[in-house]
């Protein structure tokens, strides 16, 4: 078969279009998974420092994208037990400039995770969608903040999706969330950062 100079270009052009998906798709973007511990006041310090929601099992779990940190929490109180009206659970995103400024006393620990394109755009569309609508409500028997970080990650195909009574199972805390990245860690190319947190408390450990 001879090749006319027309399909020549045409088959450059199909041939160079090609190349620039696959090379979109394999754009590596970071994000960044922040858990700040659990802790207590120290003994010294009971009369100044705040108990805290959850004590060493406490901390707060959320995920940093474009300059934003974005987490799930509760407002207006929470409740017991999942409900579908007057939901207590809201997303926000605050710049993770303030975000870090907010927890120079906190000891925490940073994982940064490499997306190609097309999961990182998965993950900023979910985002999108939840600052826009509360996905679900806010419960101690329920999601909250590390059963909803592993919702928005497993968007983003870093974790395994699984059943909402699932996730809240192996997630009831930050925890255990934090020990599936740590495992993770170990084998994929993630670059983990540390924070140690003031004497002032007494701090959760991994």
């Amino acid at each position: 078969m001879v090749l006319t100079s027309t399909s020549i270009k045409r088959c450059i052009f199909i041939i160079s279009v090609l190349i620039c998906h696959i090379s979109a798709a394999q754009q590596i973007r970071y994000i960044q998974v922040y858990f700040l511990y659990g802790s207590k006041p120290a003994k010294d310090y009971k009369k100044h420092e705040p108990n805290e929601f959850g004590g060493l099992h406490g901390g707060h779990v959320s995920i940093g994208i474009d300059s934003f940190n974005v987490s799930f929490h509760h407002v207006n109180g929470y409740h017991i037990f999942s409900k579908r009206k007057n939901l207590k659970g809201i997303y926000e995103k605050i710049p993770i400039v303030s975000f870090l400024k907010d927890t120079t006393s906190r000891k925490y620990t940073i994982f940064e995770i490499p997306l190609d394109s097309i999961n990182y755009d998965k993950l900023r569309a979910k985002i999108a969608a939840y600052l826009q609508k509360t996905p679900y409500d806010y419960a101690f028997y329920g999601m909250r903040c590390a059963a909803a970080s592993y919702d928005m990650l497993s968007h983003a195909g870093i974790l395994k999706q699984s059943s909402r009574l699932g996730i809240i199972y192996s997630n009831f805390y930050p925890r255990l969330l934090r020990k599936k990245l740590f495992r993770l860690a170990e084998t994929q190319p993630y670059i983990v950062k540390y924070q140690q947190g003031s004497k002032s408390r007494i701090w959760e450990n991994d």
